[in-house]
C-alpha cells in the first residue's frame, strides 16, 4: 500500500524553480531514500510534502488524502512526522517538555517514552535537562523521539546521520528499521550513501530538481559503476 504519492511536483522559492516535475512513491512499511548532491532538490522535496514550501503544480497524497495545499499543522495531524537536519527542538525546554508538546492523536500508533528509551537508553537520563545543554547526538535522539511520540504513519528524515558519532548513527538506523517493521513508511534524505542504501528498499536519485534514477536500492548497492555515475561514490 502506498503511504505517499507525489505526481509531477513543482516547487521553489520566489522566482527560483527548484523542483521540476518530481514523481515519487513511498510504501507503507517501506524505506525510501532520496540521494543526490547538495542543491539537487532533496530537502525542498521534504519541505513541499510538509507544506513548508508550497507546491506550485502537481499533487501530493498521504494516506489516501490530497495534502497538496493543506497547511502544515493539518498535515502533521494526519500522522506525518519530520526529523529535520537542524533538529528544531525548543532549546530552553526540557527533553520531557519537548516530547509532551509533540504528542498528538492520529489514526496511527504513538510510541511511549519507554519505547524510545529502549532504543536510545541515554534519553531516559536526559528527560529533565534543558535541550540547550545537550550534545548534537543527544539532540538528534530527542528529535527522533519527538517524531515517534507524535503517532506517525510516515516519518521524513532529513540527513539523520549528519554530524553524529558512528554509534549514534547505528542507533538511528536501528530505529528506522524498527519503524519499518511496525508498518510505518519512511523517507530519508541522506548524504551518507552507504548507510542509507544499507537500510533502504527503494532509492531515488535527484539532480537539478528532477528524478534521474529510481528503482530497488539493491540495484545501486550491487552496481558500483551505476552508483559512481549517478552519485560519484
Amino acid at each position: 500500500m502506498r503511504a505517499l504519492e507525489i505526481e509531477d511536483l513543482q516547487s521553489g522559492y520566489g522566482q527560483i524553480r527548484v523542483l521540476r516535475g518530481v514523481n515519487l512513491r513511498a510504501e507503507t512499511g517501506g524505506i525510501t531514500v532520496i540521494l543526490g548532491s547538495n542543491g539537487a532538490g532533496k530537502t525542498t522535496t521534504l519541505r513541499s510534502i510538509l507544506g513548508l514550501t508550497p507546491a506550485r503544480a502537481g499533487s501530493i497524497r498521504f494516506d489516501g488524502h490530497d495534502i497538496t495545499r493543506a497547511p502544515t499543522h493539518e498535515i502533521a495531524r494526519r500522522g506525518l512526522s519530520w526529523v529535520p537536519d537542524d533538529r528544531r527542538i525548543f532549546p530552553t525546554l526540557t527533553v520531557a517538555r519537548n516530547l509532551s508538546i509533540a504528542r498528538k492523536r492520529t489514526r496511527f500508533r504513538g510510541w511511549t517514552e519507554r519505547e524510545c528509551f529502549e532504543i536510545f537508553s541515554a534519553l531516559e537520563y536526559l528527560m529533565h535537562r534543558e535541550c540547550e545543554n545537550l550534545s548534537g547526538g543527544e539532540m538528534q535522539m530527542v528529535a527522533i523521539a519527538r517524531a515517534l511520540v507524535g503517532a506517525p504513519g510516515l516519518v521524513l528524515f532529513d540527513e539523520p546521520s549528519q554530524g553524529l558519532a558512528p554509534k549514534v548513527v547505528q542507533d538511528v538506523m536501528k530505529t528506522i528499521l524498527r519503524l519499518k517493521s511496525e508498518g510505518v513508511a519512511i523517507v530519508i534524505v541522506e548524504q551518507n550513501v552507504e548507510s542509507a542504501l544499507a537500510v533502504a528498499d527503494r532509492a531515488y536519485v535527484m539532480n537539478l530538481g528532477v528524478i534521474v534514477h529510481h528503482g530497488p536500492a539493491r540495484e545501486l548497492v550491487e552496481n558500483a559503476a551505476e552508483r559512481e555515475r549517478l552519485l560519484g561514490v
